[in-house]
């Protein structure tokens, strides 16, 4: 399921027709996945993951992080999860007492993680992905001669997995914490 409805899309496209509604889904859903390279899930999905222990805290591959399901330690028995401190934006998980660590080698966690809803930032960063990268899909529209425009790329020779300036102006405040996968 995408964030980005088909008529959303289209409106943002301004394309009237349903020739390539198909394509044009498609396109949103590889554009949304991409984005959720850089500020994570874009909806609310459960993550199943076995992390490293003997530490003051869990590292969560997945942020952002809404809830905490289960903490087990690999061969022993669920911790109360009352007892433990979720930080959604970094994706870690503390006990509540400073003075407890994580002694166990590893643990495994079921967490939901994601966006609650998506930021209308987030929303326009998807709007953007979707536009910058269908444009090429109808064809050029540029004049013979003319000077490509900088809007689509990094400006930035050598760099190709980086989003365009035209999607990062709209997800800074959203991109993961550095550091953190």
């Amino acid at each position: 399921m995408t964030v980005l409805s088909l008529f959303d899309a289209k409106q943002h496209l301004n394309i009237d027709d349903d020739t390539f509604d198909a394509e044009l889904m498609a396109h949103v859903a590889a554009c949304e996945k991409r984005l959720e390279f850089d500020v994570g899930p874009l909806t609310s999905t459960t993550v199943t993951c076995r992390v490293r222990g003997v530490t003051n805290g869990l590292v969560l591959p997945q942020t952002p992080a809404i809830s905490l399901t289960s903490v087990t330690p690999v061969g022993g028995t669920a911790l109360t999860l009352s007892d433990l401190y979720l930080s959604t934006d970094a994706g870690i998980v503390t006990y509540n007492s400073s003075y407890v660590s994580f002694p166990w080698r590893a643990y495994d966690v079921v967490y939901q993680a994601g966006m609650a809803s998506v930021t209308d930032d987030v929303l326009m960063a998807v709007k953007e992905l979707v536009r910058v990268s269908w444009r090429p899909q109808r064809g050029g529209s540029r004049r013979p001669g003319s000077e490509p425009s900088t809007e689509y790329s990094n400006t930035i020779p050598g760099v190709g997995e980086e989003l365009p300036f035209a999607v990062q102006r709209w997800i800074p405040n959203a991109k993961r914490p550095a550091g953190f996968a």
